[in-house]
């Protein structure tokens, strides 16, 4: 086993795969859309979940008003980010890795200013942090992994990317990482999709054993 994880880094998504912020996040969208009266529902605002939040404003055509929709929307997260939960096998996963050695970070669409609380709620320290406000161009493209990878060593020969979205697998191809899928749902819906789905966090364990 050894041998298998030696040199390699594991590079986590933040939303939907450390962390269960689902719920939060409707609340934050629901009270801004009141607040200012958008008329774009959840569901039109999922759909764009793993983006960076400018982009969902232009995909959303609410770039006449992105300051205040971030204001308020980030706003409301930091305050109630108590409502956040783990995502299974959180604290045990981290324990293996700690234990293993294995270096890792956290590559997130969110902004620093509500990223920084979560860390300090699941008490989280990856070797490398980058938010949105690290990069120009957030997932999918390829700017936070060449960031990432000028503050790894050179003896890294191996990279992975846990993420749960179709955006996150985008980014995972175009950064040249191999691909682990967290999927809450059964792994056996997931068997011809040809890559590792993990539904509970310390099964990535199992993958380098």
């Amino acid at each position: 086993v050894a041998e298998m994880i030696d040199n390699i880094h594991i590079s986590f998504d933040l939303d939907g795969t450390l962390i269960d912020s689902k719920p939060l996040m409707k609340l934050s969208w629901d009270n801004v859309n009141t607040k200012l009266n958008l008329g774009i529902g959840w569901e039109m605002y999922r759909k764009n979940i793993g983006l960076p939040f400018s982009q969902i404003c232009k995909n959303l055509s609410l770039e006449g008003v992105e300051s205040e929709v971030y204001d308020l929307y980030f706003r409301f997260n930091q305050d109630n980010v108590n409502k956040i939960k783990p995502m299974h096998g959180l604290k045990e996963c981290f324990e293996w890795i700690d234990m293993s050695n294995i270096g890792w970070s956290i590559i997130t669409s969110k902004p620093k200013v509500t990223t920084d609380p979560i860390l300090e709620l699941f008490d989280l320290s990856p070797k490398v942090l980058i938010t949105a406000d690290d990069v120009e161009n957030g997932k999918p493209c390829a700017d936070s992994s060449q960031l990432l990878t000028s503050q790894l060593n050179d003896e890294i020969n191996k990279i992975y990317y846990v993420g749960d979205t179709t955006i996150d697998h985008l980014f995972a191809i175009n950064s040249g990482f191999e691909f682990i899928e967290f999927n809450q749902l059964s792994e056996s819906q997931y068997i011809l999709n040809n890559r590792p789905v993990v539904s509970n966090l310390l099964d990535i364990k199992l993958l380098f054993e």
